[in-house]
């Protein structure tokens, strides 16, 4: 039997190793690349983004790296920085913008993180974010068995960065996200300029239903103004 005394240090010292981490993905999606995708010019296109974790320590770093690079495409641009509470780790990779009808299919349907593009009537588009649980999970596994990192969905943001690269104004509808900051909870309508960027949070309810059901629609394109 482990004394009591011992015990209690045991207990704290695996809180100790077993640190949680958070982090965020970043996505940037150009109004160009929507419209491709949802009329078929392009079967699909790969976004730029980025991650950003808090680092379980520097001597983990190479292993995070080396879970990243076999998780998501494209990996590149590995490094670290830092806030006043945290060491980041930070790293460039490609996010695939694809139809919603091709996500059951190879080799999409293991993607851990995609953007989904669908038309609706004519002249609006929406688009969302793929979360692949079981990718996910695994990763995440993966922090806890070789980082002793341990981490879920919850304690990751989802961002993407909305660009209009058109010559026109281009409506874009939200509704359960933040943007630029701004909670919209009801259905509102964001008049895009040319070049304007929109930051697009999931919220905590979009996030955790893609998550669970696969995937989240987060906004509707109108085009033809």
């Amino acid at each position: 039997m482990v004394p009591k005394k011992l015990a209690g240090v045991l207990l704290l010292l695996a809180l100790l190793v077993l640190t949680g981490c958070a982090g965020e993905f970043v996505t940037d999606l150009y109004v160009q690349d929507v419209i491709d995708v949802a009329s078929g010019a392009e079967e699909y296109l790969l976004a730029t983004g980025s991650v950003i974790i808090e680092s379980p320590g520097e001597e983990y770093n190479d292993k995070l790296k080396s879970m990243l690079e076999e998780t998501f495409r494209d990996v590149k641009n590995f490094r670290t920085g830092s806030d006043d509470y945290s060491s980041k780790v930070i790293a460039d990779l490609k996010i695939p913008v694809i139809p919603l009808d091709l996500i059951d299919y190879e080799p999409w349907n293991e993607e851990p993180l995609a953007v989904v593009i669908t038309p609706l009537e004519e002249g609006l588009t929406a688009f969302g974010l793929l979360l692949n649980g079981e990718q996910i999970d695994g990763l995440f596994a993966r922090f806890m068995e070789e980082a002793f990192y341990t981490a879920s969905v919850q304690d990751f943001s989802f961002f993407i960065r909305l660009n209009n690269d058109l010559r026109s104004i281009i409506p874009v509808y939200l509704q359960g996200v933040y943007a630029n900051g701004v909670p919209v909870h009801y259905e509102e309508v964001v008049e895009m300029e040319r070049r304007d960027v929109i930051e697009i949070k999931l919220g905590d309810v979009s996030r955790d239903y893609a998550y669970e059901a696969g995937y989240v629609f987060i906004g509707v394109l109108e085009q033809g103004q």
